[in-house]
């Protein structure tokens, strides 16, 4: 039988063994076989491994190995840009596959069976892809208190159902998974007394998907914390169904729950739903993400006397989207209070849609309401209609807020303070509520000697690479059209954040360019020049900021070049968007202005001392200025943080990391 030969024990790991002695091994192995019934195969065996023995190293992938994507990348950049470097960052993002593994999964997606074998090809080819994991979980009641530690993917089915007092404690819960998924369901339902603790559960994780389906379902007295959810998360999702429902006298509590996340979603449907006296608390829900739906459907619906508090909820996040669809509706002497709820955030969108119908005696606060640095759309539809006597008081709240059938002529709402703290601050540097200090700044910082504050840098997206454009060529079209096809052929979940970022990805390339706008979507580096050189010509450089160094930090300015001798120019940004392979936004915009800047830090401890400042330098900026910004709206965040109004001043900001930008070189 004709075995595939493995690295022989003196091949160091990683390097490939040189054809003369890769040779050898071949031919003595073949010599050695039974093959005398058939000298023909065992000659034209031979013949061909002699031949492929001197053509294909056997290792992985590599930029040396003349048929991997990457080999092919360096190629094509030097037929296509011969004066031009092609930099370490950008190399490593292509594709890691060889001419072998390219063949096999281009047979896969011909035949359509790419979906059996997505694990495999998400890992060959670095990918980001959901995993469904096969886990069994115990299906009677456990005894006695449980302590999970340290635990991962794991699926609890009818967990602890009819248990009486106790605590269950998650600590260190999925920390740090990449894909966590962990599915709660039936737990603690019909339990009596028992305490659940979700401390420092699923943080710093990568595609978290987690299930809470009737949990604390008819339970009584039961108590759940949930401290430090899903924190510092990308693409986290969280599902809350039928959670507490029919329950008795129950808290939870949500602390620092999928704080300084990225891409969260968060579905609570049915939560609470007919339940007696439960108390919900929000604290620091949400705060300083990116890119947020929480969607509270059913929530307390039917409920008596619960007591929900929100506090710092989604504030200093951006886009936040909260939706309240039939939010205590039905309901019986609720008492809701919403405090620093969606402050300083930027494009929020909140909905609430029949809040507080048909209820009785509700008392309802908002405290500080939507004072957001852009706010887009607040809606308050069917708003406490057809309640009793009810107590709702709006005390500073944002503007762009509509109220369309709510209970009013003098059945108890009362508003004040309406828009009366909406910051509009303007300075060089961009520090107005919402607005990440330095995330925007004025041209006349960019000069050696100055000093500003340096915004976070870090890209929060997961890493991935490029397909191999032959690959890339085979999958579905790129486009919305193709969405469920790709969703099917990556094994994304149906209703995913996963999915949703797929779609708006999808939209964002699908629209149509703002005036002097010239844009494309690319799935592939060599994609990405074609585009650059086509706009700029063959005499480019591509840049981006060295590394993070700095981030949050006041830095000092160094010395400062222009790019294209410091004049006005044309450039082409490429941005990373969510998909499972890498893809980026790329577009060039009239004149604009591009530097590399030196950044420097006084790294003397004491700099209110007699010590001699000590001057390093810890990162090599880029950074792009927009002269034109007629186009821009008059909400954008640039001009929140700077004041203004588009068209009145140019505008400055980082390269961030992953992102790059292509210049002309003179």
């Amino acid at each position: 039988m004709l075995r595939v030969i493995r690295r022989s024990g003196n091949t160091p790991a990683g390097t490939c063994q040189s054809p003369q002695l890769r040779n050898r091994l071949l031919i003595g192995r073949l010599l050695g076989m039974d093959m005398a019934k058939d000298q023909r195969l065992r000659a034209n065996i031979l013949a061909l491994l002699l031949v492929v023995s001197f053509i294909i190293p056997i290792c992985h992938g590599g930029s040396d190995h003349p048929f991997a994507a990457k080999a092919s990348l360096l190629r094509f950049w030097r037929r296509v840009l011969p004066n031009a470097r092609l930099p370490a960052f950008l190399l490593e993002k292509a594709s890691p596959l060889n001419a072998t593994s390219v063949a096999v999964f281009a047979g896969y997606i011909a035949n359509h069976t790419l979906p059996d074998h997505i694990a495999s090809f998400c890992t060959a080819a670095d990918l980001l892809c959901t995993r469904r994991i096969a886990v069994t979980g115990d299906e009677k009641a456990v005894v006695g208190d449980a302590d999970f530690q340290s635990y991962h993917g794991k699926d609890f089915k009818h967990y602890k159902v009819g248990a009486s007092s106790g605590t269950d404690s998650f600590k260190n819960y999925s920390d740090g998974d990449n894909e966590a998924k962990d599915d709660f369901k039936r737990y603690g339902r019909d339990g009596n007394g028992r305490s659940q603790v979700f401390a420092n559960y699923a943080p710093q994780t990568n595609i978290e998907d987690e299930g809470f389906a009737t949990y604390s379902s008819g339970a009584s007295a039961a108590n759940s914390d949930f401290t430090n959810y899903g924190s510092n998360s990308n693409v986290p999702d969280h599902h809350f169904k039928n959670y507490g429902t029919d329950s008795n006298a129950g808290i939870q509590n949500f602390k620092s729950y999928a704080d300084n996340s990225n891409v969260v979603k968060n579905d609570f449907a049915s939560y609470g739903k007919d339940a007696n006296g439960i108390l919900s608390g929000f604290s620091s829900y949400a705060e300083n993400s990116n890119v947020i739906t929480n969607n509270f459907k059913g929530y307390s619906e039917g409920g008596n006397g619960p007591l929900d508090q929100f506090t710092s909820y989604a504030d200093n996040g951006n886009v936040p989207r909260n939706e309240f669809e039939s939010y205590g509706s039905n309901g019986n002497g609720a008492l809701q209070s919403f405090t620093s709820y969606a402050d300083g955030a930027n494009v929020p969108q909140d909905v609430f849609k029949s809040y507080g119908k048909d209820a009785n005696t509700p008392l309802v606060t908002f405290t500080n309401y939507g004072n957001s640095s852009n706010s887009q759309q607040d809606e308050f539809k069917q708003y406490g209609k057809g309640s009793n006597s009810p107590d709702m008081t709006f005390t500073s709240y944002g503007r762009n807020t509509q109220f369309k059938e709510y209970a009013k002529n003098g059945t108890g709402i009362t508003f004040s303070s309406y828009t009366n703290s909406t910051n509009s601050n303007s300075s060089a540097m961009g520090t107005a509520a919402g607005v990440e200090a330095g995330k925007f700044f004025r041209e006349n910082l960019l000069v050696q000697g100055s000093s500003l504050p340096l915004p976070n840098l870090r890209d929060f997206m997961p890493r991935r690479s490029f397909l191999p454009r032959s690959l890339a060529d085979k999958l579905p079209s790129f486009s919305s059209q193709s969405l469920a096809e790709l969703v099917r052929m990556f094994r994304i979940p149906e209703n995913s954040s996963m999915e949703g970022m797929m779609a708006k990805t999808l939209k964002e390339c699908e629209r149509p360019a703002v005036k002097g706008e010239i844009k494309k979507c690319v799935t592939s580096v060599e994609g990405m020049a074609e585009f650059a050189v086509g706009i700029l010509g063959k005499k480019v450089e591509v840049l981006t900021t060295a590394s993070t160094a700095g981030s949050g930090e006041r830095v000092q300015v160094g010395e400062v070049n222009g790019k294209d001798g410091g004049r006005v120019t044309r450039s082409v940004s490429c941005h990373q968007s969510m998909f499972p392979y890498l893809v980026y936004y790329c577009h060039s915009v009239p004149k604009v202005k591009v530097y590399e800047a030196a950044l420097l830090r006084n790294s003397n401890s004491n700099p209110s001392s007699n010590q001699k400042e000590k001057i390093e330098k810890i990162n090599d900026g880029v950074a792009i200025c927009h002269l034109d910004t007629t186009q821009w709206s008059a909400g954008h965040a640039a001009f929140v943080a700077l004041g203004h109004k588009p068209g009145q001043i140019e505008v400055c900001h980082w390269i961030f990391e992953n992102d790059l930008i292509w210049v002309p070189v003179n």
